[in-house]
């Protein structure tokens, strides 16, 4: 046989075929026109086992891409987070400094210019942290959560498990614990 002849017998065997797919695919449309998923797995059934291993391995494939993103996008959130912790802590350090400062210094002081500066310097950093997201939570007179305070200390008094005191104060970023707040608890009679 020459080239041309087998060209054409290849030629026509692709068009056999192409014909016989057509008019499987014909087979496979419902009543609008579309390729109803039914229909497919009607005319499949379990005659190829092959089909049903890939069409399982791509079920198992899609839920795990899910998984991997859903796991990506979490694990992306936390590094966020941590980055963000290791900008912010040092800042927080500076914070509780001036506000000692603040809190020691005697009153006959407070009205020098150095204590205004200080006062500004204490307002400046507590915009920067608001701007960053950043906000402190209330600690004092609530009772104690193992997530959100360190008891340094317990003092007699009542009522049991309730912060009287504030050694540092906890911040939150994000609704996540930032820094742990460093309490004093009644611990009752």
């Amino acid at each position: 046989m020459t080239k041309n002849s087998n060209d054409r017998k290849d030629a026509i065997e692709e068009s056999e075929i192409m014909e016989e797919i057509q008019e499987e695919i014909e087979n496979l449309k419902d009543e609008n026109g579309e390729i109803s998923e039914e229909k497919v797995e009607e005319a499949q059934g379990d005659k190829d086992p092959i089909f049903n291993e890939l069409k399982e391995a791509l079920l198992k494939s899609k839920a795990d891409y899910e998984n991997f993103k859903k796991r990506t996008s979490r694990d992306k959130d936390e590094m966020v987070f941590f980055i963000k912790s290791k900008i912010i802590n040092p800042i927080l350090k500076r914070l509780d400094d001036v506000e000692r400062i603040i809190k020691n210094t005697p009153d006959e002081e407070k009205e020098t210019p150095i204590f205004k500066a200080v006062l500004s310097l204490e307002s400046g950093f507590k915009k920067d942290l608001s701007d960053m997201w950043v906000k402190s939570f209330i600690s004092l007179w609530e009772e104690v959560d193992p997530n959100k305070h360190d008891v340094m200390t317990q003092i007699p008094g009542k009522p049991e498990n309730i912060i009287c005191d504030e050694f540092e104060k906890g911040y939150e970023l994000d609704s996540k614990v930032l820094r742990i707040a460093k309490v004093v608890v009644w611990a009752g009679e």
